[in-house]
């Protein structure tokens, strides 16, 4: 007898989930799940790659060494290299068509149970307070330490998010696919701007970020920004949290980042374009 549709959606979603498994010194420290995608590479959270050597162990029981391409720590994603890795890859889905109430599979290495798997609807589709302006999918399937990384589904077997982490009241939050579609689409190293930065309230009330500190030779110093200077927002967004300052920078196209700033003494609004350096230090 054939699976019922949700059992054939987790069937193929086991066979393209990984474990994911970091170790320093000898120690494993960090465990995870992740997915594989095309091209030998398998995407999980940044908090699962953390370790010096990381190892994937696929469904058929393959253990191979990987290595780290990039990562996004503000995200939580990170991209994996995993020369000779033979699994069938999982196709990401465009989570801005979920609406709430939309079933999803989460499929795992929760607690040591290999390809573990729960489902669920879509409660909202947001922020949270305490991790500023961040998209992320709000769903009820059950996840525990092991999840992280691993896909959220819906019924179609089209990859929606990324599980991360549990919040209060048990509801498990997934990155959106469209954030992992602009986190593979950007280089390996990003750009940087080349500030220190203090949130500030500007005049008519909104939100604004002072420059404090400019790194020399950087980016926003060969824009000719200047310490005192107030940034409101990029391009056509304004401002609302420390975080979407850096949002900005790594979604930038080309590495060009359009500005709108106040400078200090004048409520002028100002535009410039700054062409992000490559980071030689940390700034935001």
């Amino acid at each position: 007898m054939p699976l019922p549709v949700p059992g054939r959606v987790a069937e193929m979603l086991r066979r393209s989930t990984v474990q994911v498994a970091g170790s320093g010194s000898g120690v494993q420290v960090t465990g995870g799940s992740g997915i594989a995608l095309e091209g030998e590479h398998v995407l999980t959270n940044a908090h699962v790659a953390g370790g010096e050597r990381l190892v994937i162990e696929s469904w058929e029981g393959d253990r191979l060494p990987a290595a780290l391409i990039k990562m996004d720590r503000r995200r939580d994603l990170a991209l994996l290299r995993v020369p000779g890795l033979r699994v069938t890859p999982g196709t990401l889905g465009d989570s801005d068509g979920l609406r709430v109430g939309t079933p999803v599979v989460a499929v795992g290495n929760p607690l040591g149970f290999t390809g573990a798997v729960s489902s669920g609807i879509v409660h909202r589709i947001g922020p949270v307070r305490f991790l500023g302006a961040l998209q992320w999918i709000h769903a009820d399937v059950r996840l525990a330490p092991g999840n992280s990384g691993g896909p959220l589904s819906d019924f179609q077997g089209r990859i929606m998010g990324i599980n991360t982490m549990i919040v209060r009241g048990g509801i498990a939050l997934a990155i959106p696919s469209r954030a992992v579609q602009t986190f593979l689409s950007r280089p390996a190293t990003q750009g940087s701007l080349g500030v220190v930065v203090r949130p500030v309230q500007v005049p008519n009330n909104s939100f604004g970020m002072m420059i404090l500190e400019l790194v020399a030779g950087g980016a926003a110093e060969m824009a000719s920004l200047l310490p005192g200077d107030i940034l409101v927002g990029a391009g056509h967004s304004r401002f609302s949290y420390v975080d979407d300052l850096q949002a900005a920078i790594d979604e930038a196209p080309n590495g060009l980042l359009p500005l709108d700033f106040y400078r200090s003494g004048t409520n002028v609004l100002r535009h410039v374009t700054a062409r992000l350096a490559t980071p030689v230090q940390t700034a935001a």
